[in-house]
């Protein structure tokens, strides 16, 4: 499977965008404790977009390449007994 480095670029910038976007405008009350303004689901969810685009342009940039994603290797071609006997 190959997949075309316009799209990782691409993909891999509006996610960092999108969590750093999601980060600076969460919801939160004046007298919120810590605990409450950062450990929520809305700031899981920021970092997940975050690992994911930062993920994206690392294989966009061929820092990192998934098995998946990998060429086949190449194998040996396997060797017949003649025929005949």
């Amino acid at each position: 499977m190959m997949v075309p480095t316009w799209f990782l670029y691409v993909s891999g910038f509006s996610m960092l965008l999108l969590g750093i976007m999601q980060l600076q405008a969460r919801p939160r009350q004046k007298d919120d404790s810590a605990y409450q303004r950062f450990v929520n689901l809305g700031t899981l969810w920021s970092l997940c977009c975050l690992t994911v685009g930062v993920g994206m342009l690392l294989m966009a940039l061929g820092y990192y390449t998934p098995e998946f994603l990998a060429p086949p290797a190449h194998r040996a071609p396997v060797k017949t007994a003649p025929k005949g006997r």
